[in-house]
């Protein structure tokens, strides 16, 4: 065997994979400028690009789109108004911290510290955190996230919050006293 396992999948088995991959698409229900068919198709060019043919194929579709939907959505806002697709890295990672903090004034004279505080938290917070301040529901982020509620995320947000906002503020105190203040 020396083709490539793109090769050896039958015109069958890629419509079923691009039937499944419109369904997962469609089931996001959210709006953006690009239609679930589009996800879709990119979906399966990046699998029809994969060295390696993944042990599970309606998992990595998921997975696939699900990234797609986030990317799409850390480029550009769907809420408020407020469109982010100019936003490099670091002005994201602002915008993730002021989004768990909900006050931008705590944040003053703290961009230097924005990266050290998201290295703090845990993948599955910062996918949390990303998708919340994406413009994602809890029912949304439930679903792609694999949480039995909203509730729960919801939940599960109060807590980034919390830990965000007590890291920051620990970030400002530690800034005073290489300052010379004192904090007592």
């Amino acid at each position: 065997m020396t083709g490539k396992w793109q090769d050896e999948v039958t015109p069958q088995e890629w419509a079923d994979w691009m039937q499944f991959a419109r369904k997962i698409s469609g089931a996001r229900g959210l709006i953006t400028s690009l239609g679930p068919s589009e996800y879709a198709s990119q979906a399966i060019e990046k699998l029809l690009v994969q060295k390696k043919r993944p042990p599970h194929i309606e998992s990595w579709l998921t997975t696939t789109i699900k990234n797609l939907y986030i990317d799409r959505f850390r480029h550009k806002n769907a809420f408020g108004g407020i469109h982010k697709a100019n936003l490099d890295d670091e002005q994201w990672e602002y915008e993730m911290v002021k989004f768990a903090v909900s006050s931008p004034s705590l944040m003053i004279g703290q961009r230097d510290q924005i990266k050290r505080i998201l290295e703090l938290l845990t993948v599955k917070e910062c996918e949390l955190l990303v998708m919340a301040t994406a413009g994602y529901d809890n029912h949304a982020i439930a679903e792609e996230l694999g949480y039995a509620t909203n509730k729960v995320v919801a939940t599960r947000l109060r807590q980034i919050s919390q830990k965000v906002q007590t890291l920051v503020e620990q970030e400002m105190i530690e800034s005073f006293k290489n300052k010379g203040f004192k904090t007592d």
